[in-house]
């Protein structure tokens, strides 16, 4: 195709690789570029990537670092050019809709993935940590959400097995050259192809920290193997702390031999480092480095190993940076919440439940006697020794609740003064004593809402009749909310999250053979354990969206933190859409799980999956919603959180949790 003899003028926003090599073809296709916006490098990052200001600075091309693309004076500045075009080329923030319709032509953005899989931040090291084998290049329109605009020409790649995001990364920069390069010519002649990008065939992710490279050795070898891929360096890279030290794996393989009886975690055998993973699989460590990217031998690594563990330090950091109050902390979440502040932060906790034998382990470690204080008995009978808790701490979760269905039918008063009044009170104490609160609400409280995702902004939260009384969670629930807001409007510093069917192991208990005593994940486990036919509610066509605990915990502790206080005044939607099934398909996809693994495949034999009333189940007082699915896209970007556990893996780790528990 000829090139166009009129010369076109662009903006081009560029940063990385990606912008050096995109702004090259825009100056080898003759298009004027009279301005590029780019990024000052931070001191704090690895600049491993080519400088597009050096570019600018060889052709002689204005170029300018602002901090805010918002600003009057950068749109002034665009305005002023007049330019045909607006490109953005990995630059890192987006650009408001006013700046985009300055271009004539149309703004366009180079993303690193196969639109619409991958929407957001870092789509190489997230398609690659999710066990994608292929990616590619998208240029698309800009419009106001985050790469959601027509698709003007998209490229394709493979992600080879054990290719590194580094590596693949250097492949994609090509590709974005090559495609850039290929369409551009039409686009100069006014033909610009929009094919559509329906987002609701994707999903959105948040940005990721070097923190999210921890290693949790309870997951799958194949999962921590990604997990290194996506991570490896140049990047952060996938670290796990021995004896206080930050140990990051540099290079790794995957082996196939399985080490059924060892213990999750790094050792030495024969010389070699090897990381035993939560399916018996190991990792090869080939290369283990410290935090100055010296090399860790073998040996000083079974030296450190062998060492005495620091009992009241942790991370090299004595007194505690904050201080959690959790109510209900020996439940599902509130355990599971424990042993990750206690095992990854200095922090201290308080807590109170009317049971402990989920937590009686860490109540026991010497190491976190010095960081736990646990009162046990009901909050009712303990409000002097709550409220003084309150006043000492920095965060209060109040995780108490009565959250299973039968219960709402059968008990729905002791509901009601458990879930609202009894929180009630401690929203009053929290906000009385100016503390900051984290409030659990249900993804419940949208009840039979019309949407196809469930939006915490703009979603109705639709209840049933009175004489329906399952709808006493949701409604003691969706009233916290409203009167936490209203606090909020008085000063109260609050978070609310939604969580989306969180499941994993002690989520309830197997051994409750009772119709309706467990929730459906732990019940469908209890019956394949004893070979019992699992009951499908209603034909089980109703779908969910099923969260695996650790990404729930993941997006917690991000709460918590609460970097640059992005999550106050915020309310999230905590689950993972894609792991939206029917009970049935979750059935089905138990039974085919329990084949697979041995222990399970006798008792199976026999399991029917038979059809049961909902009235028979619950009672008369239930009423059931077909679908449940969550918006998550303000909780990925604020937070720079995004689910990873496929249903697969949730449900592998279900059965591998009751084996072998970690």
């Amino acid at each position: 195709m000829s090139m166009p003899t009129a010369q076109h003028s662009a903006v081009v926003f560029a940063y990385h690789n990606v912008g050096v090599r995109c702004l090259q073809v825009l100056l080898a296709r003759n298009v004027r570029v009279p301005l590029v916006v780019t990024h000052e490098d931070d001191p704090s990052e690895t600049i491993w990537f080519d400088s597009v200001a050096a570019v600018c600075i060889k052709h002689g091309i204005l170029f300018i670092t602002p901090t805010n693309p918002k600003s009057e004076e950068l749109l002034s500045k665009v305005q002023a050019l007049q330019p045909d075009f607006i490109f953005s080329f990995y630059y890192r923030q987006m650009l408001p809709t006013n700046l985009l319709d300055q271009a004539r032509c149309g703004a366009f953005n180079m993303h690193g993935s196969l639109l619409p899989k991958y929407r957001g931040r870092a789509p190489v090291n997230w398609a690659i940590l999710h066990g994608e084998t292929e990616t590619g290049m998208t240029l698309h329109e800009m419009v106001a959400k985050p790469d959601a605009g027509a698709i003007v020409a998209q490229s394709r790649i493979p992600i080879l097995p054990d290719e590194t995001a580094f590596e693949v990364f250097g492949k994609l920069s090509t590709v974005a050259e090559q495609t850039l390069w290929n369409i551009l010519p039409d686009m100069l002649e006014g033909c610009i192809p929009k094919m559509q990008n329906d987002i609701a065939q994707g999903s959105y992710f948040g940005r990721r920290r070097p923190e999210d490279g921890r290693i949790d050795w309870r997951r799958s070898a194949t999962d921590i193997y990604n997990l290194h891929r996506a991570v490896a360096p140049p990047y952060p890279g996938a670290w796990t702390m021995i004896n206080g030290r930050k140990l990051i794996i540099g290079k790794a393989s995957l082996s196939q031999r399985i080490e059924p009886h060892a213990s999750v975690g790094l050792f030495v055998r024969d010389d070699m480092i090897l990381g035993i993973c939560g399916d018996g699989q190991y990792i090869m460590i080939d290369e283990l480095l410290d935090e100055d990217s010296q090399l860790v031998s073998a040996q000083a690594l079974s030296a450190l190993l062998q060492s005495p563990s620091p009992c009241h330090q942790q991370n090299g950091i004595s007194e505690p940076t904050k201080t959690v109050f959790i109510l209900g902390i020996n439940g599902f979440v509130g355990h599971q919440l424990l042993e990750r502040i206690l095992r990854s932060t200095n922090w201290k906790v308080f807590g109170i439940d009317i049971e402990k034998h989920r937590i009686v382990g860490l109540l026991d470690n010497a190491e976190y006697k010095s960081r736990l204080l646990f009162r046990e008995g009901y909050m009712e009978a303990n409000w002097d020794w709550i409220e003084a808790r309150v006043k000492e701490s920095d965060i209060i979760l109040p995780l108490a609740a009565i959250s299973t269905p039968s219960s709402f039918v059968k008990s729905p008063l002791r509901v009601f003064e458990v879930d609202f009044e009894a929180n009630l009170r401690i929203v009053r104490l929290v906000a009385k004593h100016k503390k900051r609160l984290i409030f659990p609400s249900t993804s419940e409280v949208y009840g039979m809402c019309h949407d196809d995702e469930f939006d915490t902004e703009e979603s109705q939260l639709i209840c049933g009749p009175i004489h329906k009384s399952r709808w006493i969670y949701s409604c003691s629930k969706q009233l916290l909310d409203r009167v936490i807001f209203g606090y909020g409007a008085e000063g109260l510093d609050f978070t609310i999250f939604r969580p989306f069917n969180w499941i994993g192991s002690g989520l309830d208990s197997v051994d409750n053979n009772s119709l309706a005593g467990s929730r459906v994940t732990t019940r469908f486990l209890g019956n394949i354990i004893r070979g019992e036919d699992m009951i499908l509610v209603d034909g089980g066509s109703q779908r969910r969206v099923f969260t695996y605990i650790d990404d729930g915990i993941d997006a917690l502790m991000k709460i918590i933190v609460n970097d640059n206080d992005t999550a106050g005044s915020k309310i999230y939607n905590i689950g993972n859409p894609a792991n939206d099934y029917s009970i049935r398909d979750l059935a089905t996809l138990m039974l085919d799980t329990a084949a697979t693994m041995e222990g399970f495949k006798d008792s199976i034999a026999n399991v029917k999956l038979t059809d049961g009333n909902s009235t028979t189940f619950y009672g008369e007082g239930y009423q059931d919603v077909q679908h449940r699915v969550p918006k998550i896209t303000n909780a990925c970007e604020d937070l720079g959180w995004s689910p990873s556990v496929t249903m697969e893996d949730a449900i592998r780790r279900l059965f591998f949790d009751f084996i072998k528990p970690s």
